[in-house]
Formats: C-alpha cells, structure tokens, sequence
C-alpha cells in the first residue's frame, strides 16, 4: 500500500531537524482506525480537491493533487473494510497530525519485528499547494513529516531503533522521502520483518522485493526504509505521547 507525504515541502536535510522544528505546532496522536471523523475528513479532502483545482496551480501541485486523490481515496475504503491493506486490519494502528485546530494529516501504521511500516499516509489538500500557487490560509507544512517521526518513535519504543519502512506512492514521493533519509530496501535488510503480512500472507511485491527481484511496479513505487541509524536521532526529538 502506498504512502504519499507532502511532497510541496522542501524535503528536509535531516528527519531530526524537520520534526524538531514541527514539534511546537504539530501534535500526532492515536485514534481509532474505525474513528468516524477520520473518514468525514477523508471525504472532506476529497471535496476539497477539485475546489483547489479551480485556483491557477501550477502542473506540478496538479499532479500532487491528483495522486492525493487516489490515496486518500484508498485510505479511505481502506479503513471502511472495502479493500484489503497491506497488514491484518485487527493489527492497524492509526495516527492524526493535527495543528490550529484542524486534522492535517492522516497515517496508518503497522508494528512489525523490525520497524514501524507505514501503510498509508495522506496530507490535507491544501498543504500541497507548492510557492508557485495561491496561497491557502489553512496550508500547515510538516505534517507527513511529523507523522514520519511519530512512526519513528513507535518503532523506538518498541526497540525497533526507530527504523520506519513504506512504499512511496510515486517517484517524486519517493525523492521526498529519499532526502528525508529512506534508502531503498534491500534482501539482506530482511523485508519481511519490515513490512505486516496480510490475512493471506505477504503480498507479491514485497516477496519480490525480498527476493532481490523488483519488477516494474516496485521500481515506479519504491519500497524504502529509514534505518535505525538515521532514525533514531528523530525518534528521540518528539516527546512519547506523539507515537
């Protein structure tokens, strides 16, 4: 299952210093994955979008919003139980980024032997919005950031060392996680204890992935992983109660 951040951000040099600075004006909590103001939200992004689409954006923040559209969509049928995710839904854990009121980012997780995998992470629409465009004043910068870090936390508390793993909705989500410090995951890190087997097993793509065979999809959708090394610094920087 992909994940998608906020990719109109200017990825950040270090993890450690972008959840510092997010600290002060974004909290990251736990809710319910069946929470039923999580899916109004969700819904609401989604009538969101094609109101931001009206705006002169620019091509780049249009293709950011159409790949919001799909994944917030998934996550959405996701949490409603009309489409299978990556793990069991009874292992599902679930993480709100919330500042000035408001619910900016959504990210469901999964606590695996070696790290926290996330599944799908979303921002609200308008914090896609890139300089080239107009400016919203609901935009929030730093919530998928922030919501990455929460993951490292998790995975610090459970002496996992902070490693977060994902698979990146597209390329360029790929390249803003890339600068935040994932790397490509390889066989010997051991994928499948990074990644939540399903009701049926693994899915096709990270056995392929473990297998040290990726086909075309896993190259256009990378899996990555934030090793403990580059983490564990970020995972230090949030107080518990944001994992």
């Amino acid at each position: 299952m992909p994940s998608i951040g906020n990719t109109s951000e200017e990825p950040p040099s270090s993890l450690a210093r972008a959840a510092s600075a997010a600290r002060a004006s974004i909290l990251c909590t736990p809710t319910h994955p069946r929470d039923p103001g999580v899916r109004a939200t969700l819904q609401a992004w989604l009538d969101a979008i094609p109101v931001l689409e009206r705006r002169p954006l620019t091509a780049d923040t249009r293709a950011r919003l159409a790949d919001s559209r799909t994944v917030v969509g998934e996550l959405a049928r996701v949490l409603d139980g009309s489409e299978p995710g990556e793990g069991r839904t009874a292992d599902r854990s679930l993480h709100l980024a919330t500042a000035r009121g408001r619910v900016h980012g959504v990210c469901s997780m999964f606590a695996c032997p070696r790290a926290t995998f996330i599944e799908l992470l979303v921002t609200a629409p308008w914090n896609l919005l890139g300089p080239g465009d107009p400016p919203d004043p609901r935009t929030v910068r730093g919530a998928g950031t922030a919501l990455v870090a929460a993951a490292s936390t998790w995975s610090a508390a459970r002496g996992c060392g902070g490693a977060v793993a994902l698979q990146a909705a597209t390329l360029r989500a790929a390249t803003f996680y890339e600068r935040m410090g994932f790397r490509p995951i390889r066989p010997d890190d051991g994928p499948l204890g990074l990644v939540p087997p399903g009701d049926a097993g693994w899915s096709p793509e990270i056995l392929r992935v473990a297998a040290g065979r990726p086909g075309p999809k896993e190259r256009e959708m990378p899996w990555l992983l934030l090793a403990p090394r580059q983490a564990f610094a970020a995972a230090a920087q949030l107080p518990a109660a944001a994992g």
